[in-house]
């Protein structure tokens, strides 16, 4: 059995975005994987990969918004 462990941590407006970009583009990585490999294991552990991932940044996103609105999810380096 797995013990489950959590961490609590304070971060920034900027921190938390760029967190957010982070999991965004590893989501993206992990669906491209998934929808393309050659290799039946790798596209199956990329898209279980994602499945798990999706529920961090969902929730993350989620207090993120609660927290620092939803301006917090707009990625533009152009400053809109």
């Amino acid at each position: 059995m797995t013990t489950l462990r959590e961490l609590n941590i304070s971060l920034l407006d900027w921190e938390a975005r760029y967190i957010l970009e982070a999991l965004s583009r590893e989501l993206e990585r992990l669906r491209v994987v998934s929808e393309n490999a050659a290799d039946e294991d790798a596209a199956a552990d990329a898209g279980n990969d994602y499945l798990e991932l999706i529920g961090l940044k969902e929730r993350f996103e989620s207090e993120a918004k609660a927290v620092f609105g939803d301006q917090i999810v707009n990625f533009s380096r152009d400053g809109g």
